[in-house]
């Protein structure tokens, strides 16, 4: 057995008790209805659909914020966007590890490798066209540069396009660049959602920037956590190899509530609608999924990534209770 294959994030975020079938009780409706929606999220997340429905959930806060109503076209071509583009990712590691090292998403879609390409060349295409419907020139220029960066970064593309001149192949085999390459990629998101609905609003633009930047930092940081020895076998020098479990779980912290002071500091000045500092309780979930992933690893396993990704699907439910509580002061 492969001692490095992570643990799945459910078991460990929310606390669900493992125990052996043939022991367990009768569960109560409200129980039976958690596992319900653990089985659902669990699905989801082995469907690569977590972290799409993120950044449809994110580009929907700046939609509102900006126009004061959420662009539906704008939350589909994020879907899009990011299933398609993650599906590159996934679809370059196909075949390059032994089953054991392999991830389930990498050993799901290898069994299924041409549906899967048609399906992130439709998912793709579709979002290119809804942006050229809905948007102008330059949300559709900002719109190809995604699967661009990801074909730069994890296929030897980037190696081919330099003629070798930096030693590299791929930019993921540049020491502790995925963090910052990936963070700034989404924040880049923020600026073409602001772009599709023709915001135009420099300080809305520059906090939701900054603010995925500094999001999409802890994620990808912590779901390095998951791929330590696989990262190590392939010479991938991920922020967790160089600086070490503990020391990097700190810096994660530490990010975490720069993010929260980013988003107070930019609401208090007043360059952001007040009703966003609902956001602030997205932080206190990222703290719990941090705590229990210490708390994991401590004993030995290895944190799953849905957990940390569906940070991002609750962007929009908690704008819109801040949004609530606002409208409720009048």
């Amino acid at each position: 057995m492969n001692k490095f294959a992570p643990t799945f994030a459910l078991n460990c975020v929310f606390s669900a008790a493992m125990v052996a079938p043939e022991t367990r009780k009768p569960l109560s409706r409200l129980a039976r209805f958690g596992q319900i929606l653990l089985d659902a999220f669990e699905w989801l997340a082995r469907s690569g659909v977590v972290l799409p429905i993120g950044a449809a959930s994110a580009v929907s806060v700046v939609a509102l914020a900006a126009s004061e109503q959420v662009s539906l076209p704008l939350a589909a071509a994020a879907f899009l966007l990011v299933y398609a583009s993650y599906l590159i990712d996934h679809l370059a590691d196909v075949g390059r590890f032994e089953d054991g090292q392999a991830s389930e998403r990498s050993l799901s879609l290898a069994r299924r490798k041409q549906l899967f390409s048609a399906l992130g060349v439709a998912a793709f295409a579709g979002a290119g066209a809804m942006t050229a419907i809905k948007a102008d020139p330059v949300a559709t220029l900002l719109l190809f540069s995604f699967p661009l960066a990801v074909v730069l970064y994890g296929t030897p593309w980037f190696g081919v396009l330099t003629r070798g001149a930096f030693r590299y192949r791929r930019l993921k085999d540049i020491p502790g660049i995925k963090a910052f390459y990936t963070a700034f990629f989404w924040g880049l998101l923020m600026v073409y959602a602001d772009r599709f609905i023709d915001g135009h609003q420099p300080s809305l633009t520059l906090f939701f920037s900054g603010y995925m930047f500094l999001s999409m930092f802890v994620n990808t940081v912590y779901c390095d956590f998951k791929d330590l020895e696989r990262d190590r076998l392939e010479s991938v020098a991920t922020l967790p190899l160089m600086f070490g479990v503990s020391n990097t779980l700190r810096l994660l912290k530490l990010v975490n509530v720069t993010a929260l002071v980013w988003l107070i500091t930019f609401a208090a000045a007043g360059w952001i609608p007040v009703w966003t500092t609902g956001l602030a309780s997205v932080h206190g979930y990222v703290s719990g999924v941090l705590h229990h992933g210490a708390k994991l690893m401590g004993t030995g396993g290895l944190p799953g990534d849905a957990a940390i990704d569906a940070e991002f699907a609750l962007w929009l439910p908690c704008a819109l209770l801040g949004l609530g509580v606002m409208s409720s002061f009048g």
